[in-house]
């Protein structure tokens, strides 16, 4: 199954939330930690991962939430 992945990321002085290939669908939040909190949640429901990343681009912090084949047979 392929997730959601979601970015908490400071933007012009101001914490987002922004989702993988929908960039209307990014959100304002009030601090970074309620920004990460939020792009964990999103990730979660959504089997995808969540990046907390500076203004710089570099990421700080990772969470995967994927759901990954526990067992697979090779070929």
């Amino acid at each position: 199954m392929v997730g959601r992945n979601f970015w908490a990321v400071n933007w012009d002085g101001t914490w987002v939330v922004r989702e993988e290939g929908l960039p209307d669908q990014t959100t304002k939040h009030a601090s970074e930690e309620e920004a990460w909190e939020t792009a964990k949640e999103r990730a979660a429901a959504l089997h995808g991962e969540a990046f907390l990343q500076d203004e710089n681009g570099e990421i700080l912090e990772r969470q995967d939430f994927r759901e990954l084949p526990k067992d697979f047979s090779p070929v």
